[in-house]
């Protein structure tokens, strides 16, 4: 397979209600917060991201949802068809890979605070806020608050993506990552989706450079 090109989608995921993507909880000092984000752990850092490995993985499986290309048990699309609409382009397992598949066409980095929203962060000026939840016991109508630790409304964080094109390569491959970006707009990110958090909106959008029109994702149709 010879290498084309790489293309690039690079912009900034605005959240639009509080974000949680959860962190291991192992070390949770007395007082903490059960349900924390998860942060940089570069000492000093401690700023919340997103990990690359959430934003494809959502993508993909809205995706998949979206085309019925869901593997066995609700697992991720392993078929390893050139024509599928998800493996070419996110990957299969080695085992199910055939040799004219090709290597996973995109690489999605993790989305760290915007240089705007880092200086706020490192003033102090960007702290993490706590949504309490309650689960109301059905029969003695007791409840019982849980706190959430979420990044606020209005952060925004910087993506980047790679995408390699190769030769004979479909140009449905490159639209079909737009189409779970829409999608993903539409659903939400990380958890607690279904009860307010992780709604976002991807802005200042720049395909191989060029700036795309503030309501570019709105016009693909789903």
């Amino acid at each position: 397979m010879k290498l084309k090109t790489i293309r690039t989608i690079t912009g900034n995921i605005r959240l639009l209600t509080g974000l949680h993507i959860g962190a291991s909880n192992e070390n949770i000092e007395i007082g903490g917060l059960d349900n924390p984000v998860i942060k940089d752990p570069l000492p000093g850092s401690l700023a919340p991201y997103i990990p690359g490995s959430s934003l494809k993985g959502k993508i993909r499986s809205l995706i998949e949802i979206r085309q019925g290309a869901i593997g066995k048990n609700g697992g991720p699309c392993d078929c390893g068809k050139k024509d599928c609409p998800v493996c070419p382009v996110f990957g299969t397992s080695a085992a199910n890979r055939p040799e004219d598949l090709g290597p996973t066409r995109i690489i999605v980095r993790d989305a760290h605070l915007s240089k705007k929203w880092k200086k706020l962060f490192e003033e102090g000026d960007l702290p993490m806020e706590v949504k309490y939840e309650n689960a109301i016991n059905r029969i003695s109508g007791v409840a019982n608050p849980r706190p959430l630790e979420r990044v606020p409304a209005g952060v925004e964080f910087a993506f980047e993506m790679a995408f390699k094109v190769f030769e004979n390569d479909p140009e449905d491959y490159f639209d079909t990552v737009l189409n779970g970006m829409r999608l993903l707009e539409l659903d939400a990110l990380g958890g607690s989706g279904s009860r307010g958090c992780g709604r976002i909106k991807f802005t200042d959008i720049s395909i191989d450079g060029e700036l795309q029109s503030e309501n570019f994702l709105e016009q693909i149709a789903i």
